[in-house]
């Protein structure tokens, strides 16, 4: 995988490590470390996506399905449109986080503070950290993972997600 993509791919994932901190799988000090670093757009020491099993896995199955490696394309297919499904599934079986909060998101944003964003999705308004994107304007559409701006994206992908994922944020 080019560090382009496993920049993309932690940047969706690690938001998920609150959950792994919880079970005790991933210490708080290398959840903040890993933050720190994708924050800095620096693929945190070692290979970090594996602390992400099944994304990984999915990801892995669907590059394996296409004939191909995992780049942006698998990763945002993966959680743009197959991870809600994951989600489901997992809490089915975990019950041990909160299964609305760990899907992805397409929004606006609304209003931007300091390293947050004001974003409105099918929620309505809510704060995210936008350290991932931080050069996102009011107005941009956004896609939000469990408490973080993930990237910025066309309306037309905004809409897109929304469409698919029945996940309208106007």
């Amino acid at each position: 995988m080019k560090q382009s993509d496993r920049l993309l791919f932690l940047k969706y994932a690690a938001p998920c490590a609150t959950t792994l901190v919880q079970r005790k799988k991933l210490s708080e000090k290398e959840f903040e470390e890993m933050i720190l670093s994708l924050k800095k757009g620096i693929v945190p020491k070692g290979v970090p996506e594996k602390i992400f099993k099944v994304a990984f896995a999915m990801c892995s199955a669907m590059a394996l399905r296409d004939g191909k490696k995992i780049d942006e394309k698998i990763i945002r297919e993966y959680f743009w449109f197959g991870h809600d499904a994951v989600v489901d599934e997992r809490f089915e079986l975990m019950r041990d986080f909160d299964p609305v909060q760990c899907k992805t998101y397409p929004g606006v944003v609304a209003k931007i503070s300091g390293k947050s964003a004001m974003v409105k999705t099918s929620f309505g308004e809510k704060e995210y950290f936008s350290v991932f994107a931080p050069q996102i304007k009011k107005g941009d559409f956004v896609v939000v993972h469990r408490g973080f701006v993930v990237e910025k994206v066309g309306k037309k992908t905004a809409e897109k997600i929304a469409k698919k994922t029945r996940k309208f944020y106007t």
